[in-house]
């Protein structure tokens, strides 16, 4: 064959695939895109656009992997050598079904040698690792051993059943086509039942709606090919070449006029948990977009002659109010216990979220969490390359910054989640120990030295998240599992929590310590909060993401400023109102809506405001996302709370009744209709853009 026609059959050969790739590909991202939050019609089109710049690569790639396996493997000669007389293939059958048992032995044998490796071993992942590939094996050799025998049994039993009811039918029941209809049904059946009886119950809650894109292109590049066959070559090019053609030019229009034109509408399609958002991630460097104005634009703007300060912020991952001694808890925690001596207290703090992802960037942003925008990455969010955190509007202000932080995920350079943007030195390890000398030694090297502008140091201590682990990081199963009182009347699970809670305060002690040695005039604002709490059972929640009752949302937090009177605060405040009440603490004149919608609390601070117990009010949000599939929201008020959320609406008088038993919601209307109102009126300005 010379090569014209040599490259003429082989473009012959690959346009079915080509052809079905770009057509599964424009009509899965546009079925995508029009289900995506608030994109409109040009942005379902782009998005279509760019998640096809991942989809159709990946749907013509496996379409020609299929195709040339199924060429290699030659199956309607395979199945004719095992056609009996009669028409009936029972081997065939018999292979099927030995096959199918045979991947779920092999599943099995996985699933349960992990579990099995990991509780032995307390999950040691090399051990795991070394391990796991010897089970595979072993089962792997069992069923190739055993599979002539079996199949040879089932094939005469199979064999035995259908010859009888195929003399009376005429015709047999195990025929290829019943055979391959028959897997089908069996395959997709097998894995239903095991995703809804055991996968889903043991991965807990799981955002599965990026799966309708992948699932869908796949399922029409093979309509297409089946199609292709059974249709004359001319008009089944036709028939699909012309709307894929006609897909591939508008999405590919789109995206280009939104990459080019529209930079606000591309990264509303980035912060979509679907496979255009994904795209726009892989293709793109989103944070291109900032703008060289971003800074300028948010540079604080000083009040004339205030002092600006040095500010150490430690915020606590998962330290639950009422555990601690600010809110009568049994933990062990004098160095926080001493800082709330001289403090201002605010005993109704609320964290404006259940998850860190969503908490720690509305506290350093100043914004409701449903106002942020991002994509969620790993256990993070991603921030919109348009949010200017607190560290960076200081840094804009001539602060030197400097971050000691627990987690990569979070803070880590590498994974450009944005919480670390402003900070000049970013210090990262797991120990909270460690942490904690690093910023004592910033501390007293900066009090040694010449001091030629203030600074801001934050640290974040990780200890309290990982309460059900012992020291060496390992899982303590006991620490969950056993529920029996102690002789203080608390279960496992608190006592385990209060020595992690005491831990960290250990760090927090240095810390405060090597403050404490710094002369008054140059000391720094001292504030320490929390991201969110810890459910320990309450309300059926071991951990926390699962809902917004107090064991979640009700966090400490403690401002103390040199020289300012102690004070207890007992009005509901949000920790969106910190980063705007630091920055007035500063000496700046702190932003409003749109770029923060916390407001100051620096009157409450000093004392010309009185707290007001029965006024006040804070909001918080559960935002749905992949590992918490339903969104919920409460705003606080007085005494109340109402939630609004699976459940339907819930009040509680959280001050009369902290474990949130009774539901007031019908009892007393009088409170419950205003507190709805001011929820539909959060949710309109929720609804605004934070830029």
């Amino acid at each position: 064959m010379s090569p014209p026609r040599r490259l003429a059959a082989t473009l012959r050969w690959l346009a079915p695939s080509a052809i079905a790739a770009c057509l599964a590909a424009t009509v899965a991202g546009v079925v995508e895109g029009a289900q995506s939050d608030g994109l409109g019609a040009t942005g379902a089109l782009a998005s279509a656009g760019f998640s096809g710049l991942l989809a159709a690569p990946a749907c013509l790639l496996g379409a020609l992997i299929v195709r040339g396996l199924w060429a290699a493997w030659r199956p309607a000669s395979l199945a004719e050598g095992l056609i009996e007389e009669g028409g009936g293939a029972p081997r065939l059958g018999a292979w099927v079904a030995y096959l199918l048992f045979a991947a779920f032995v092999v599943a099995w044998a996985t699933f349960n040698g992990v579990r099995t490796i990991s509780n032995v071993t307390t999950f040691k992942v090399n051990v795991v690792a070394l391990v796991l590939p010897v089970v595979v094996l072993v089962a792997g050799g069992v069923l190739v051993a055993a599979s002539r025998p079996l199949v040879d049994a089932i094939a005469a039993g199979i064999r035995a059943i259908d010859r009888p009811l195929g003399r009376r039918l005429g015709r047999s029941l195990v025929t290829p086509r019943l055979i391959l209809a028959g897997t089908l049904t069996a395959a997709l059946a097998l894995v239903l039942i095991a995703w809804y009886a055991s996968i889903e119950p043991r991965l807990g809650p799981l955002d599965t709606d990026i799966v309708l894109h992948p699932l869908l292109a796949l399922s029409i590049t093979g309509g297409v090919h089946i199609a292709w066959r059974r249709l004359p070559p001319r008009r089944a090019a036709l028939a699909f070449a012309v709307p894929a053609l006609a897909g591939i030019v508008a999405i590919g229009g789109a995206a280009g006029f939104v990459r080019a034109e529209r930079p606000s509408l591309l990264l509303a399609i980035w912060a979509q948990p679907t496979i255009g958002g994904l795209a726009v991630e892989t293709v793109f460097d989103v944070d291109d977009l900032r703008g060289p104005a971003v800074l300028e634009r948010y540079t604080p703007v000083p009040r004339p002659g205030a002092p600006h300060r040095d500010l150490l912020l430690i915020t606590i991952d998962t330290m639950r109010y009422d555990h601690t001694p600010l809110g009568g808890g049994r933990a062990k925690m004098p160095a926080l216990a001493r800082l709330g001596a001289r403090g201002v207290v605010f005993d109704r703090a609320v964290s404006p979220s259940n998850t860190t992802r969503r908490s720690m960037p509305a506290l350093m942003l100043g914004a409701s969490a449903p106002r942020l925008r991002g994509r969620v990455v790993g256990w993070a969010l991603r921030l919109d390359p348009r949010h200017v955190p607190l560290a960076e509007r200081l840094e804009a202000a001539g602060y030197e910054t400097a971050g000691f932080f627990c987690c990569n995920n979070f803070w880590g350079p590498a994974r450009r989640t944005g919480y670390a943007r402003g900070m000049q030195r970013v210090f990262i390890d797991t120990d909270g120990e460690i942490l904690a000398t690093e910023a004592v030694r910033r501390l007293t090297e900066r009090d040694a030295g010449p001091r030629d502008a203030p600074a801001f140091t934050w640290l974040h201590f990780i200890e309290p998240h990982n309460w059900m682990k012992r020291k060496d990081g390992r899982p303590d199963k006991y620490s969950v599992e056993d529920t029996k009182l102690g002789a203080d009347g608390r279960d496992a699970r608190s006592r385990r929590y209060d020595r992690a809670l005491a831990e960290v305060d250990r760090f927090l002690g240095d810390i405060l310590a090597a403050v404490d040695a710094i002369p008054e005039d140059r000391r720094p604002i001292v504030v320490v909060t929390s991201d969110h709490g810890e459910g320990l059972g309450n309300h059926g929640a071991a951990n926390h993401s699962t809902d917004l009752y107090e064991s979640q949302s009700h966090v400490p937090l403690v401002i103390a400023v040199p020289g300012a009177e102690p004070r207890r605060i007992d009005e509901p405040v949000s920790l969106t109102d910190l980063a705007p009440t630091l920055l007035d603490l500063l000496g700046y004149v702190p932003p409003t809506m749109p770029d923060m919608d916390g407001r100051s609390l620096v009157d409450l601070i000093q004392g010309t405001r009185a707290s007001d117990p029965l006024g006040g009010y804070a909001f918080a949000a559960m935002i749905k996302d992949r590992s918490t599939p339903k969104g919920a929201r409460a705003v606080f008020r007085g005494p109340y709370k109402l939630i609004d959320g699976a459940k339907g609406l819930e009040l509680y008088d959280v001050v009369r009744d902290p474990a949130e038993e009774a539901n007031l919601y019908d009892a007393l209307p009088e409170v419950a209709g205003p507190m709805k109102a001011l929820l539909d009126a959060r949710h309109v300005i929720d609804s605004r853009p934070p830029f």
